[in-house]
Order: structure tokens, then C-alpha cells, then sequence
């Protein structure tokens, strides 16, 4: 497959800036086409306003973004085929929930009706309610509704389960699971809950302070980082190593966070040492507070920078 074919989506050295403030700063990226992508990044990390850019609803002050190739902006063909789900619908206050099913079925070239009004039962959901007036819970629901409903090539989530409780969050990620299943639609997924979202990701994308910091496999993200636990004097050594992201000492006894190749494996683990992966989220917070610290520095460890 050529990388035109392996590509949907993609922007290139991309900024935005507010007053002086850079929001998204020189941000290169090209989303895998058929793949649940999960977009992590701490809070302000520039992930709204980038979702934003990509779905062509705001502009960028310099570079850009191509759908399929071709430039999002001014493009009505390239933004109809992208979904974008928004953590705050602020537009949709006074409409009912069937006025908004009527405006996607209007908007949205690909939109299943059918499917819209399956998963409003689903959700119990009033079509004669006004936005305004559900729950933040509920109005995440519509927001899912939109984004499932749209079977558009691209759907983009922003923190799409705010507000729902954890037997419905689970809901939702079956089906996105089963929808994804049947159609192979490209999905871009941003959200604070990592661990429990983590099976549904394919690709993680990075961000700290508006600057993609990285773009790999989930898996081959995973499995450069451990946890080590062992005595102190041995593990100890390592510490002057910049792979180390988080070190915590219990008496004689060390626990490492280590990111990136571990050359001393085999003999760490013949001197008693124990060797586990490091859950997803917990990860991001090690590296996210690895960056604060460095003084600016952004960049991740160059193991796991693509």
C-alpha cells in the first residue's frame, strides 16, 4: 500500500495562535487510515483546537491539513466526509433533539436515520427534548449519536463520554467497537480516561504545549516503558540515565519507571529484579511530568519519538 493509500488525514507544520499564544505549534502529523486513534495530551495541550483545524471549522494561522490529499479548508467535499464531535455543542442549545437529527441529515452526505433513531432508543433519549436542557450525560449521548450515526469516512471525538457513568461509557466503546467492525472508518478519539479507553487505540498521538511530541502503535508505544522493582543499590545505578522517567525508593527497595530499550533485561531480572508493563495512563503522567521538569524541553525520550 502505497502512503496514499495508508494516509486520510494528515497536517503539516501546523500553528495556531491566539493573542500571541501558540496553541498548536508546528504540528506534523499523518493519521492512519482505518484506525481508532487515541490523541492524548494533558489539559490546554492544544488537542480541541487541533481537532477543530482538522474538521476545517477553524483555520489555522500557518501550515496545513489534507483530507484524501486534498486541502480541508474551503473544501465542502473534504469536510462533509469528516464528523466532528465536540466536548461542548454550545450551538445546539434551544433545538430539540429531532431538530438536530433533521440538521446531520441535512449536513451529513452519509447519514443513517435509521440508525440515529436505534441508538436514541438505545440511549433512551427524548427526540422532543431540548439540548439545553439534558444533562451534561445525556448531551454527551447526542453527541454520540451524531458521530455514530454520521458514517462518515472520518469522525473525530472530543472527550465524547464527559458526564456518563461507567456502565454507559462501556456501552459506548462496544459501539464504536462493532461500528468500527463493519466499516473501518478512521477514528480520532480524544479523552482523559486512558486506561479504560486504551483497548479501543490502534495509534497514539501525542501533544505538550501545542507540539506533537509522538505518533506510533500502541503497541510499540507499550512496550518500551517498564516498571522495575528491586533493591535499591542496583537499580540505583541507573538513575543518572535519561530513560528514567519516575524513581521512588521503599526502604531497600526501588521502583523504576524505565522508557525505552532495557539492554540489562536479563541481567536485572537474574539479580532479583521485576520487571512489569507500565498501564497507558499512568505512562502519559510519568512522561508528562518528565516534561514539565525538563525546563521547557519538550521532546519525549528519542526511543519513542516517530
Amino acid at each position: 500500500m502505497s502512503r496514499a493509500e495508508h494516509v486520510i488525514l494528515e497536517c503539516h507544520d501546523l500553528t495556531k495562535r491566539y493573542r500571541g499564544t501558540e496553541a498548536v505549534a508546528s504540528a506534523t502529523v499523518a493519521f492512519e487510515r482505518g484506525a481508532i486513534h487515541g490523541l492524548l495530551g494533558a489539559n490546554g495541550a492544544g488537542k480541541t483546537t487541533l481537532l477543530h483545524i482538522l474538521s476545517g471549522q477553524i483555520y489555522p494561522s500557518s501550515g496545513k491539513c489534507l483530507y484524501e490529499g486534498q486541502p480541508i479548508h474551503e473544501n465542502p467535499l473534504a469536510m462533509s466526509q469528516i464528523c466532528f464531535v465536540k466536548s461542548d455543542e454550545r450551538a445546539w442549545s434551544d433545538y430539540k433533539i429531532k431538530d438536530l437529527m433533521t440538521f446531520c441529515s441535512l449536513l451529513i452526505p452519509t447519514w443513517d436515520q435509521s440508525y440515529a433513531e436505534q441508538l436514541l432508543r438505545l440511549f433512551h433519549l427524548s427526540a422532543n427534548k431540548k439540548y439545553k436542557n439534558l444533562s451534561k450525560g445525556m448531551q454527551s449521548l447526542v453527541g454520540i449519536v451524531k458521530g455514530l450515526a454520521s458514517r462518515c469516512p472520518v469522525v473525530l471525538f472530543d472527550e465524547p463520554t464527559l458526564g456518563l457513568d461507567a456502565d454507559m461509557r462501556e456501552t459506548f466503546y462496544d459501539l464504536l467497537i462493532r461500528d468500527y467492525g463493519e466499516s473501518q472508518r478512521t477514528i480520532i478519539l480524544s479523552t482523559h480516561l486512558i486506561d479504560e479507553s486504551a483497548k479501543l487505540f490502534q495509534y497514539l498521538t501525542l501533544l505538550e504545549h501545542g507540539k506533537i511530541t509522538s505518533h506510533l502503535e500502541t503497541e510499540e508505544f507499550m512496550k518500551q516503558a517498564y516498571y522495575l522493582q528491586g533493591n535499591s543499590s542496583i537499580l540505583e545505578r541507573l538513575m543518572p540515565d535519561e530513560r528514567v522517567l519516575h524513581h521512588e525508593r521503599l526502604g531497600s527497595t526501588s521502583i523504576v519507571v524505565w522508557c525505552g530499550q532495557l539492554e540489562e533485561e536479563m541481567s536485572l531480572r537474574q539479580q532479583g529484579v521485576e520487571i512489569s508493563p507500565v498501564p497507558l495512563q499512568k505512562l502519559f503522567v510519568y512522561l508528562t511530568r518528565k516534561n514539565k521538569r525538563s525546563h521547557g524541553k519538550e521532546e519525549l525520550p528519542h526511543e519513542i519519538v516517530s
